[in-house]
């Protein structure tokens, strides 16, 4: 499982036999692996691939003028139709489903997008979101989504043709994170003795992702052998010093509130034995996949999707919130090293290479 950054997909992939012009909204920015991965994949298969902002108005229409694309390609359009008030989310949709209209009936561009999630995790303006989320789909070329439940899903409640709509994962992480170092280093580098059970938090610090539920889980636990670690940057300061109020002066909870380094993240992972996402509902999370990358097991959420990909490990998902300290006591009973190279195995023989496909 040791791994380098990722070197240029072209001799792995086939060639796009005309090559296009792709540009890809909005543009999550240099930390954010799983754009930094896709958009290396699809220079890999001979794509020209540009990226383009979505912080102001006009963000579409700007980019095909500045970079005459061949296809659009949306991620996250939530970003182009929420706002925090009421009036500017319903500026931000005008705008969008202008934009969208002018792409689509006049220059007719192609427009691809990834479905990470039907409603935005915040569950602002949820009706408003769904009819323009719902206009935005009709008009799209193609979907990704990431199960075949999803496909059915939006497919019957968005009225979508199930045909445009493909079921592609991810270019898996083990192909950006470098993965070298030892059990031991890690543990190390936290401070963390070596006969202790850890369990991993790592990802971005947000309400949503139900750590207050993990950390009245962990404190249910009984024993000194027994390790948490939290660790990622919020996005609402305030949010992240209240669960520093939470844990401040527990000996065995590890709260690290700050982005992790790439290079870092290894020892993270290296050091847990397990790795606990305690969401409240998600469609698909990169946190699974980094998880799964790393040849970790993971306690999560019940989903179909991860039902179906985390099949062979059941025992560790949870249906409610109420269920996740008998997760967390019943974990180091299991064989965690060997679910975690079953895991790995998951991610590894993933379809990404289908995500071509879309382009085509």
């Amino acid at each position: 499982m040791g791994s380098s950054r990722p070197q240029p997909f072209s001799k792995e992939f086939p060639l796009v036999s005309i090559p296009k012009k792709v540009v890809v909204l909005p543009d999550a920015g240099p930390k954010n692996p799983f754009q930094y991965q896709l958009v290396a994949y699809l220079e890999g298969c001979g794509l020209d691939v540009r990226k383009a902002p979505s912080r102001r108005f006009g963000a579409v229409v700007s980019a095909v003028f500045r970079h005459r694309p061949d296809v659009l390609y949306f991620d996250w359009v939530q970003s182009f139709i929420l706002g925090k008030t009421l009036l500017v989310t319903l500026l931000r949709c005008l705008v969008f489903v202008l934009e969208i209209s002018y792409v689509t009936y006049i220059r007719r561009i192609p427009v691809v997008h990834t479905l990470h999630n039907v409603q935005n995790h915040a569950k602002r303006w949820l009706r408003l979101e769904r009819t323009v989320y719902g206009w935005f789909l009709r008009r799209c070329d193609k979907i990704r989504v990431y199960s075949e439940t999803t496909r059915r899903k939006i497919a019957r409640f968005y009225k979508l043709d199930p045909g445009r709509i493909l079921v592609i994962q991810d270019v898996p992480y083990h192909h950006y994170y470098p993965n070298q170092v030892s059990r031991r280093e890690g543990r190390t580098e936290l401070g963390i003795p070596d006969d202790a059970v850890v369990f991993l938090f790592l990802g971005l610090v947000k309400p949503y992702k139900g750590l207050e539920d993990l950390i009245a889980a962990f404190l249910r636990l009984e024993g000194e052998a027994t390790y948490l670690v939290i660790a990622g940057a919020s996005d609402q300061q305030s949010y992240g010093e209240s669960l520093r109020r939470q844990v401040a002066g527990h000996p065995r909870i590890v709260y690290h509130n700050f982005f992790i380094d790439p290079g870092k993240v290894q020892y993270y992972y290296q050091a847990a034995d397990a790795v606990v996402l305690p969401f409240k509902n998600v469609e698909h999370s990169g946190s699974v996949d980094l998880a799964l990358s790393f040849g970790k097991p993971v306690i999560t959420v019940n989903t179909p999707l991860l039902n179906g990909l985390l099949a062979h490990q059941r025992e560790l998902l949870f249906n409610h919130p109420g269920e996740l300290p008998g997760c967390l006591a019943a974990a180091p009973r299991f064989d965690l090293a060997a679910i975690g190279k079953a895991n790995f195995r998951v991610v590894d023989g993933a379809n990404y290479k289908n995500l071509i496909l879309l382009f085509r």
